[in-house]
């Protein structure tokens, strides 16, 4: 007899998340939490919420603000999974049709302090020789305010990052996200790491519309 295993289904399974990207002013490179912050998902996937996410564009690029209301243990490099990390993934056509990261497909992660010489960097990983070369990391921004008991990150993906990124053209990108604790269960977007390989399967991310 087969050894009998857990079978989980989360109410995430359900629905194809989509929501809004709403426009930064050409000066901005953090969107405000308050007029910008995506819907929490957490009940769907099941688990604990404890950050606050915003996101928000322009033509040179996506920039986040993230309020993580518990405090920063340490961070690690290069398992980030393991310390206190964020995790953004994107696709700037948002290609529902591919079940494999394609050459518009990006993995970047951000961490609250610099470790072993790395704050932030593309760690993309393809199946197909679809792919584009990693970005600079020197390129993406990244500023973390700590508190007592809490951080702000505001972080800057500018587009010469974002390889097919053009609003003009796609005014929709796909979207995810996992935020790691040191020593505690991740926070998601749209799809849960715990049940999917969510950094190499975009067709699962959410669809958010440039506005």
């Amino acid at each position: 007899m087969a050894d009998e295993q857990d079978f989980s289904l989360t109410p995430i399974h359900f629905f194809a998340i989509s929501g809004e990207c709403k426009r930064l002013s050409k000066a901005e490179t953090a969107p405000p939490l308050a007029s910008h912050q995506l819907p929490s998902t957490a009940d769907l996937c099941d688990e604990q919420e404890f950050a606050d996410v915003a996101i928000g564009w322009h033509e040179n690029g996506l920039g986040f603000n993230i309020h993580v209301d518990s405090p920063f243990t340490k961070s690690v490099f290069p398992d980030i999974a393991k310390g206190d990390s964020v995790e953004l993934m994107i696709d700037a056509r948002d290609m529902k049709s591919a079940g494999f990261n394609t050459r518009f497909c990006h993995h970047f992660f951000f961490l609250p302090k610099e470790t072993e010489g790395r704050i932030a960097g593309e760690i993309t990983r393809f199946r197909t020789e679809d792919r584009h070369p990693l970005c600079d990391s020197n390129l993406l921004k990244c500023e973390t305010k700590m508190g007592s008991d809490s951080y702000s990150m505001k972080i800057f993906i500018p587009a010469d990052c974002l390889y097919g990124y053009d609003p003009k053209q796609f005014d929709r990108i796909g979207f995810t996200y996992r935020i790691n604790r040191a020593g505690d269960s991740p926070q998601h977007f749209s799809v849960s790491s715990n049940e999917f390989n969510i950094g190499q399967q975009p067709s699962l991310w959410a669809s958010l519309h440039l506005k």
